[in-house]
């Protein structure tokens, strides 16, 4: 109705009418006639997101001049699908107290949903290549017991997915939304490619009248409460803004064009800034250090360049001590040092730390959107919309005037169009295109090229890089610390770059086809959507150890890493100059779909479905010859053979990686891919999908579905690039043990100036064979996930404005990914560990298999009441049990990797680390009834207003502790399977249950023992659970109209009203020593989760 465009079909033989590609809105109406029949009207009405709404209508013999009004209700039940799912409106959106005004917070008012986030794109954490604002609680959830990377996000239709870490590209304007729904467990084969959620926003488009807003939300420190864990208020002091609007309406052209029911746009801005200072200790040298004094140290420096053989003991070294450890120290070194360091001033703490950093923290974030929305006669319409969104992050780079930017600018656009070929036949074609970046560039603010020329570094060294033709970049820094004054390490500053400009950038083509025949509506549709990913990156560092100024005879004598940098005696570096970009893949889906109204109570809707993903190969043609290229390889542990992808020259031709070590004969065990491709596709992907939908009068339906959908997405990007710099490639370039004396060189030989000398003037080969080195590699023959899913439930008719479902689900899945430590030994054990390895000649590496599989079984409940009266609210509620072996997340470092990988069902089949047994989300809006036009009303005019238009809002939401597992942080099983990700458990010699829980000690640790040497810890994988979460988040609108159809709004918000403490998980590994068992932190990571006000002013029209 506020468009006033106007569609028409009509109805076939058998009287079934189809009206497809609705825009979502809250007011329609509907009306049919028929010759010799008077018009039915059905009073207005509101369709949502994904909704297929059933009317009915019974025509009266009559005049049509005559009009009837059939009194009804609006189409809330669900009476034609089985898709579990909740739709989020407008007012919700706009009116919920949001923390950081993030929609995803609201992806918890549909059951099944879960805030337990395992993977690397975590709430809080600024997931890569996500214009992510600081402050800000975001939510990539699990739905229905799948991991968080298998979600996906539309926005009008089309793809908005950042496909790295499964996360928005562009999260959209909370103004703009008009409303979302997350899909799952469908009957409806046109869902698919992932085994969790489809979260598809509507945006707004204009109407007949011009209609926007302009809003400020405003926040600071001190309007905040005191920090858990710290005792302190909550600074580090921050203020934060955020500020726009949106406005949208027909478009006009005086004299030339009136757009009124036909052509409208809607356009979208908010800003944010945020600014944050806090004082960071750092040590740094002090003036009487760079001129030489060490004499502070407690040990005895040695000058290297006087070592010598030791001619008593053959293979051993003397070296002369420095008198008073007064050294003479290199001007160069003098000058960097002072160049990157501010001046030191009084030891502030115990840790030695001697210097402030006060850089803040700025975020700048401008995102805009616009749309436009066009009908082409009665039979075409087509619209197109962009987004945009820039983030600029500023903070500290470890010491003043060092500073690490992070841009972030993001892209997304496209279009539909639609045509009407006759009343049963629809098409409709989409176009997308998703654009992701994510920057990261370490610099000093003032120009580092004197300084770089002054010293003399070679340009093979600090220069000569992809990502940055003609720039050099000053090295990082890297001097250990400890000694005098306490034990930190001096700050570490230097220079690079880390550009991401498309990780990914992706296309996306689609259409559906829809045709009615008698009760069946058949639709066919397929897509494709591109996925690769590009990434160049620069890094230099340079480390300065105190075995270089140590005594060779004495070890207790160990030197000094200062004086090491300040003779320009380097221990190690590294150098990376890498371009990693894959070859182009993509998913293509096609599917069948057909929901078949069966009688007027009964639909049944069948579909099939086909999902492929072409899996992107690391490296192009382009980059033959280079690191980070398709030259590159990957353990087969299935054959205990290494395939290279692309076999390159001999080293003895091309004289540097990646080449084949010596003469190009390949080692044992090493194969080459015939097609330069590892990762085999997996071309079985075919989902069935079935339900039904059953109306028992007007009230109530039945429904029940099952199918099942794979997993096409997650991880898939990151695999491909994870083998990037594997053998015959050397990914970096990384002298270590520079400077140590031999008998040929007993005085130092390579300078800071240049350290690739030594290998050469920086010619670097890869070792002799590849099965000594430690990688992200994976299975060659893994397959996508998949997930056999079904429901059942009961939804209800409460009121006319009030829905209560309740439905069963459950599902079962495969192939889920396992990561973590594999090729170790194949049993535990006291005797050495190559003897019991799979293939004793393999080192244990870190390796992605398709071998977990779990279930999922809930009782999901939601009441809901649509916004009538004044008054909206909603209930979900979720009870269930996730169970699986293996599966929790990716590469192991997101959980569920059983300790015995040969065996996992022994140690590791329990509830998954997204399990939550009970999960509580409700939310309310209120508009208190008094004033005029109100239920109460004083009857004075003035005093109404004073005392009306009040509204008040409120999200609640609780759930049970997560769970997890108490761990031995050593290879305690002696098995090689020691990462730097501990997974092999404890044993359990007692009852860990307390009678009183704290932060301080929330299990009883005496219940747990380090396993014998050579055995596996009988501790149950999560056989603990953590503190229960609970949360309060609370508004105050209050309304001033201004005239007719305008207003200001004055908000008032408080997160976490209560300032409730919600505890984060306890420590769980014994090797932690006293920090074993208690919690130092706040829930999912972020520790400022204390009571957040913020005050907004809106004005709207």
């Amino acid at each position: 109705m506020a468009t006033g465009v106007e569609n028409t079909t009509t109805a076939n033989s058998v009287g079934a009418y189809v009206f497809l590609n609705i825009t979502p809105d809250s007011r329609f109406t509907l009306a049919a006639t028929a010759p010799g029949f008077a018009v039915q009207k059905i009073p207005e009405f509101a369709l949502v997101v994904g909704q297929a709404a059933t009317i009915d209508f019974v025509l009266t013999v009559g005049s049509q001049n005559t009009v009837v009004t059939v009194q009804g209700t609006a189409p809330q039940l669900e009476a034609t699908s089985a898709n579990l799912g909740t739709v989020v409106g407008t007012k919700q959106v706009n009116d919920l107290p949001l923390n950081g005004r993030d929609f995803t917070q609201l992806l918890a008012f549909t059951p099944g949903v879960s805030p337990v986030n395992n993977g690397q794109g975590g709430p809080g954490q600024g997931s890569y290549a996500t214009p992510e604002p600081s402050n800000q609680n975001s939510t990539i959830p699990s739905v229905n017991g799948q991991g968080n990377r298998s979600d996906y996000f539309f926005t009008d239709g089309l793809s908005n997915f950042g496909a790295f870490h499964s996360v928005y590209a562009v999260p959209p304007i909370i103004d703009e939304i008009q409303e979302f729904k997350v899909v799952s467990h469908a009957d409806s084969a046109e869902y698919g490619s992932v085994l969790g959620g489809v979260v598809n926003v509507v945006t707004k488009s204009g109407t007949n009248d011009l209609h926007g807003s302009a809003f400020e939300y405003f926040r600071d420190a001190g309007m905040d409460a005191h920090q858990a864990f710290t005792g302190t208020a909550s600074a580090p002091s921050f203020t934060q803004n955020e500020f726009g609007g949106v406005v949208g309406g027909p478009v006009r052209l005086p004299k030339l064009y009136n757009g009124r029911n036909k052509t409208f746009f809607f356009g979208a801005y908010q800003g944010f800034r945020f600014s944050q200072t806090e004082a960071n200790f750092i040590r740094v040298p002090t003036a009487a250090q760079l001129a030489g004094d060490e004499s502070d140290w407690p040990t005895q420096i040695f000058n290297p360049f006087t070592t010598a053989p030791d001619p008593l003991h053959p293979g051993e070294f003397t070296r002369q001590p420095y008198a008073g450890n007064q050294i003479t120290p290199d001007p160069n070194m003098v000058a960097w040092a002072k160049f990157v360091y501010p001046a030191a001033g009084p030891v502030l703490d115990a840790a030695g730390h001697n210097a402030t950093d006060s850089t803040p923290t700025t975020q700048t974030i401008n995102q805009w959107t616009a749309r436009i929305d066009q009908k082409l006669g009665n039979n075409d319409t087509v619209w197109f919309r962009y987004s945009r969104d820039t983030s600029v992050l500023s903070e500290s780079g470890g010491v003043p005037g060092l500073i690490n930017s992070v841009i972030v600018p993001n892209r997304n656009y496209g279009g539909s169009y639609v045509h009407v070929f006759s009343p049963s036949l629809v098409l409709q074609l989409e176009f997308g295109r998703t654009e992701v970046g994510d920057n990261a560039i370490l610099e000093f603010t003032k120009s580092t090229q004197a300084l770089i020329s002054q010293i003399g570094f070679s340009p093979s060294f600090v220069g000569d890089f992809a990502a940055a033709p003609g720039r050099n970049f000053l090295p990082g820094l890297d001097i250990a610390g400890g000694g005098v004054g306490g034990s930190s390490t001096y700050a570490s500053p230097g220079e690079n770059y880390a550009l991401h400009p498309d990780v990914p950038n992706a296309n996306q083509y689609a259409g559906v086809l829809t045709k009615t025949f008698g009760n069946h509506t058949i639709s066919i549709g397929g897509g494709f959507i591109t996925n690769k990913f590009y990434s160049p990156i620069t890094t230099d560092n340079i480390t300065y150890a105190a075995e270089q100024t140590g005594n060779p005879e004495n070890s207790a004598q160990g030197g000094n890493p200062l004086a090491s940098f300040l003779l320009n005696v380097p221990e190690a570096a590294d150098r990376r100059n890498v371009v990693t970009e894959t070859r182009p893949g993509g998913v293509m889906s096609e599917f069948l779909q057909d929901s078949w109204r069966v009688t007027n109570s009964l639909t049944i809707n069948a579909g099939l479905r086909y999902d492929l993903t072409f899996f992107p190969p690391v490296g192009t043609t382009k980059q033959i010859g280079v690191n980070g290229g398709p030259e590159t390889g990957d353990i087969d542990f299935n054959t205990g053979t290494y395939i290279i992808q692309k076999l390159p020259p001999a080293c003895s031709v091309r004289g540097f990686a990646p080449c084949i070590p010596g003469n190009g004969t390949l080692p044992a065990n090493v194969v080459v891919s015939p097609n330069d491709k590892i990762m085999h596709n997996t071309y079985t992907n075919v989902g069935p999908h079935l339900g039904f939908a059953y109306k028992l009068a007007d009230r109530t339906v039945i429904h029940g579905a099952a199918g099942i959908v794979y997993d096409n997405w997650a991880g898939v990007l990151q695999l491909a690039q994870n083998i990037d710099g594997l053998w015959p490639d050397i990914g970096q370039q990384e002298p270590t043990g520079l400077n140590v004396p031999t008998d040929a060189s007993p005085t130092p030989t390579v300078t800071s100036q240049n350290p690739l000398a030594s290998s050469g003037s920086g010619t670097f080969v890869p070792a002799p064979t590849p099965f000594t080195q430690q990688g992200f590699e994976y299975d060659p023959r893994m397959k996508n996930p998949y997930s056999e899913q079904w429901n059942f439930g009961v939804q209800r008719l409460i009121s006319s404005s009030t829905t209560a479902t309740v439905n069963y689900v459950g599902s079962s899945t495969h192939r889920l990914d396992v990561g973590g430590i594999y090729g170790g030994a194949l049993t535990p054990g006291t005797g050495p560990i190559q003897p019991r390895q799979l293939f004793p000649y393999i080192a244990p590496t870190f390796y992605d298999r398709s071998t977990g599989r779990g279930n999922y079984n809930a009782l999901q409940a939601s009441l809901e009441r649509r916004f009538t009266n004044g008054l909206s609210y909603s209930v979900s509620y979720t009870w269930s049990k996730s169970i699986n072996v293996g599966g929790d997340g990716y590469f192991g470092v997101e959980g569920g990797v059983p300790q015995d990988p040969y065996n996992p069902g022994r140690f590791d089949r329990s509830v998954s680390g997204l399990d939550l047994t009970n999960i509580l989300a409700v939310n309310t809006v209120y508009e208190i009834p008094i004033g005029k036009g109100k239920r109460f009303s004083t009857g004075n005019g003035v005093v109404d207003y004073i005392l009306g238009n009040w509204q008040i809002n409120n999200i609640f939401q609780a759930h049970s502790g997560t769970a997890f597992t108490p761990l031995d942080g050593n290879d305690v099983a002696n098995t090689g399977a020691l990462g730097f990700v501990a997974y092999e458990h404890l044993n359990v010699v007692g009852n860990p249950a307390l009678s009183h829980r704290s932060a301080a000690k929330w299990f009883n640790t005496g219940a747990y023992a380090v396993p014998a040497f050579g055995t596996y810890g009988n501790a149950g994988r999560n056989s603990l659970r953590g503190p229960s979460y609970w949360d309060w988040d609370s508004s105050v609108f209050r309304q001033f109209p201004v005239g007719e159809g305008r207003q200001f709004e004055f908000r008032a918000e408080a997160f976490n009203l209560a300032n409730h403490v919600n505890l984060g998980l306890p420590d769980g590994t014994i090797t932690d020593g006293p920090a074993f068992g208690t919690i130092s932190g706040t829930a999912y990571g972020n520790t400022s989760l204390n009571r957040q006000l913020q005050i907004a002013v809106k004005f709207i029209f």
